[in-house]
């Protein structure tokens, strides 16, 4: 049966026994917990020992003051033979004997153990993990696709005549609010510069005088 011990600073040690087949033992300040941690820097739920494949593992429930091991906060630890780790304040010592420690060699153990994520400084919550890429990564020695740069040149294109555009109407619509007709009275002239532009075009031009 794994032996879990809890030392708290001026109080007698707390040692435990639990089943090789036990899924999870909970751990915390408040009394509906398996294992009932009396230190004001352990959280109502502060933690949950699990059975995993292989062993166990020591993961955090969001508590206050985390788990810890060699003074480094863990979000989840792998729990090995004769290893203490940091609840709260109080030390959590973990050990198996010999038979049980043969039986957990017969399994495939995948290590589960990892840091927290760092907290956003903003909102002091962890930072969500980066989804992955979908542009694929460029090995060495292999050119890039040239798709995005090909869409982009279009792109680039498309504004550039927009842009053209838009000042060539503007320039127009400046020139007509300043445009006096040169053709009043003609029935087929239209007001405004476009009009007297197509006036021109359909005036008669008058011929040259030439000298006698």
């Amino acid at each position: 049966m794994p032996r879990v011990c809890i030392n708290v600073q001026g109080k007698n040690a707390q040692p435990y026994r639990f089943a090789l087949d036990r899924k999870v033992v909970r751990m915390g300040r408040s009394t509906d917990n398996d294992i009932v941690i009396d230190c004001p820097s352990v959280s109502s739920h502060h933690c949950e020992m699990k059975r995993i494949e292989g062993g166990y593992i020591l993961e955090d429930k969001d508590s206050t003051n985390g788990i810890k091991l060699d003074d480094e906060r863990m979000e989840i630890i792998d729990l090995e033979n004769d290893l203490d780790v940091l609840v709260g304040d109080a030390a959590l010592e973990f050990e198996l004997t010999d038979k049980e420690k043969d039986a957990l060699a017969d399994e495939d153990h995948v290590p589960k153990q990892r840091a927290p994520l760092p907290k956003n400084k903003e909102t002091s919550e962890p930072r969500k993990r980066p989804a992955p890429s979908a542009t694929p990564p460029v090995r060495p020695g292999v050119p890039a696709p040239l798709a995005s740069t090909q869409t982009s040149s279009g792109s680039n294109f498309a504004i550039t005549i927009g842009l053209l555009f838009l000042v060539l109407m503007a320039f127009y619509f400046g020139m007509a609010s300043k445009h006096t007709s040169k053709y009043p009275g003609k029935e087929w002239s239209s007001k405004g510069l476009w009009g007297d532009m197509w006036s021109d075009g359909m005036s008669p031009k008058k011929k040259p005088v030439t000298s006698k």
